[in-house]
């Protein structure tokens, strides 16, 4: 059975930001944020720089944004080199999909794809001491998945120049635009 968070290995780079190896001991937040994440986290927005999600616990709703540095122009330019390669070798690619081979690429040329916590600003509006918070690491798996559905959006997140995203499949269509009975009939 495939992993719930970090799926492919542009989730797996998000996961690891918060699943560090490095520390004493495991975090006892983890397993109530994959709850949150799973059930009662939205990401509102997540785009260069910056991710916004709405965590609601308890019929309370916390609003979370965590800021993350984009690449400087050289990592910037040497990203969209190896986007425009792969991109090129893996013509037919779903819009947003990008190969797994180039993850491995970014990382032979030092280019981080996830922002560690020590190098993200991070805001919730709950009262909690502790940061991270519960919220802002519920706000990290969800991205996580966001990015297991859409490898191109982990691109995106670091670099203010990023169009990988191709043409929207023509073949997807919106739930919402669908008629209930027009689609099953009378």
């Amino acid at each position: 059975m495939p992993a719930e968070f970090g799926a492919t290995p542009w989730g797996r780079a998000w996961v690891r930001t918060i699943e560090s190896t490095s520390t004493a001991g495991p975090n006892a937040l983890l397993p109530r944020a994959r709850t949150l994440a799973r059930n009662t986290t939205t990401v509102v927005a997540a785009g260069t720089g910056h991710v916004e999600a709405d965590v609601a616990v308890s019929g309370e709703v916390c609003r979370v944004r965590i800021d993350l540095p984009v690449w400087p122009d050289e990592t910037q330019a040497e990203a969209a080199r190896l986007v425009a390669k792969a991109m090129a070798e893996h013509r037919g690619m779903a819009a947003g999909d990008l190969p797994d081979m180039l993850e491995a690429d970014f990382r032979r040329h030092a280019i981080s794809i996830a922002v560690r916590l020590e190098e993200q600003h991070s805001g919730c509006t709950c009262r909690a001491r502790p940061r991270p918070c519960v919220h802002i690491l519920a706000t990290i798996y969800a991205l996580a998945q966001l990015v297991d559905e859409r490898p191109a959006l982990a691109v995106e997140l670091r670099s203010a120049t990023a169009k990988v995203t191709v043409a929207a499949d023509p073949d997807w269509v919106v739930l919402s635009d669908l008629d209930p009975a027009g689609f099953y009939g009378d």
